[in-house]
């Protein structure tokens, strides 16, 4: 929060009849502002200016919002006209940090954090359509994590204006859940075809006209819901920022409250190892750099020993400032190697050192409980450099399919791993002293709607 950034005088004085001065302001549109109470007993609260006639329709859509109360939907106080098309929306201030923020400073989600998300919200959702109104913004700059890891959808102006549609607010919002989980879902079922991974189930909604409901019984049916883990530095940036920027840890509340309502149906545990460890080399092998790789496979590793002589002798692709997509490629080899070993100690020569990609695939490699991939083929179908993160790392968009492999454990059961479509992922890269190393992997920017 930028609390150097006055409001406007039509907004303080607004702030002012509610009993509140400023504390900061929220983004960079000067548009948004979060007031502390001036009473002792007051509220804190968020005021969100919007650029909007003030006609019937206004009116009508301002006496739908002011009726809403949802626990995971921001709560508005008011809605006043400030100026000839210019109205506040005045609403109880949700503190904790925005999910964007979150996923920003630590590795994806796992499925049962991402149900933990989903739920709340699209139950939120829900409530909005029920009362014949839309958010139109939903985005995981828009979803809060407030007290108790509580998920929390804010910032209603759309929904004031009359933009989106209901279709569009579900669409936005399994969008925004692919985003912040792992490029490559961690849950393939080898040999299991009736079960269907989280990652494969939302994205088949998206391409439906889904309601928040079958959102929830999606999710529900396949993951159990799990506490959201934030990282432990604080988290000031979003709308969920507090005026000292902190923020307060989750419990186990929400999760009580949605294994209530449903309970997750029982996975089958056979094969549980050869099954999580699957899919999780498959997602770090499948990111590889320049099209002209095209057919390379990374190699069949047999023993950690052969990670690092593969590492070595391809040291040199990733040191070049001027390639980053022969580093992707390079990199990704190594990590699929890695991967495929369950060799933790290679990775450092993949991942920046403290970077949500090594934090994931450190949290892989322990899942792996040491089995192994036989047979690993990467084809890379195509491959493009798309431009520089504001931290100024290199994003390198790669579509690329993984091959049938075996999955061995280390007691020798040996499951057999079907062949991927092609999919696409962003690598994200930062130049390090030791050359081009892997930052993040995520949904490319493009894919989002």
């Amino acid at each position: 929060m930028d609390t150097a950034a006055p409001p406007p005088d039509d907004v303080a004085r607004l702030l002012q009849a509610h009993g509140t001065r400023a504390a900061g302001a929220v983004g960079t549109d000067g548009a948004w502002w979060v007031a502390r109470p001036v009473a002792d007993d007051g509220a804190w609260l968020a005021v969100q200016v919007a650029d909007v006639p003030v006609d019937a329709s206004l009116a009508a859509r301002a006496r739908v919002l002011t009726g809403l109360h949802h626990p995971h939907l921001a709560r508005v106080v008011a809605v006043e006209p400030l100026g000839p098309g210019r109205v506040a929306l005045v609403c109880a201030h949700v503190p904790g940090p925005t999910l964007t923020a979150v996923r920003a400073a630590r590795h994806p989600l796992t499925d049962g954090e991402v149900v933990t998300v989903a739920v709340p919200v699209a139950q939120a959702l829900a409530h909005l359509h029920g009362a014949g109104i839309a958010h139109g913004a939903v985005g995981a700059d828009r979803i809060v994590l407030g007290p108790g890891g509580m998920p929390v959808l804010v910032d209603l102006r759309a929904a004031l204006r009359g933009d989106g549609t209901a279709t569009g607010d579900v669409h936005r919002l399994l969008a925004t859940l692919l985003g912040v989980m792992p490029p490559i879902d961690a849950h393939l079922a080898a040999g299991l075809p009736e079960e269907v991974r989280l990652r494969d189930a939302l994205e088949a909604l998206l391409r439906t006209g889904a309601g928040p409901d079958e959102v929830v019984d999606t999710v529900f049916a396949l993951a159990a819901p799990e506490p959201v883990h934030l990282p432990d530095e604080p988290l000031r940036d979003g709308p969920g920022a507090g005026d000292d920027g902190s923020r307060r840890p989750p419990d186990e509340e929400p999760v009580r409250r949605l294994r209530q309502g449903r309970r997750p149906r029982r996975r089958r545990p056979v094969a549980a190892v050869a099954t999580a460890a699957g899919l999780l080399v498959l997602g770090a092998a499948v990111v590889l750099g320049r099209g002209v790789l095209s057919g390379v496979a990374a190699p069949a590793v047999e023993s950690p020993g052969q990670v690092v002589r593969a590492t070595a002798a391809s040291r040199d692709a990733a040191t070049d400032r001027e390639d980053p997509a022969g580093a992707a490629a390079a990199l990704t080899r190594w990590r699929g190697a890695a991967l495929a070993a369950a060799d933790p100690a290679a990775l450092a020569t993949v991942a920046a050192d403290g970077s949500p990609a090594l934090a994931a695939d450190r949290e892989l490699v322990d899942r792996l409980a040491g089995a192994r991939s036989d047979g690993l083929v990467v084809d890379v179908v195509a491959t493009a450099v798309t431009g520089t993160t504001p931290d100024g790392d290199a994003t390198v968009v790669v579509t690329s399919a993984v091959g049938a492999h075996t999955r061995v454990t280390p007691d020798g059961q040996r499951a057999e791993v079907a062949a991927t479509a092609p999919r696409t992922v962003e690598l994200v890269l930062r130049w390090t002293a030791q050359g081009w190393r892997v930052w993040d992997v995520r949904e490319p920017a493009a894919a989002t709607p």
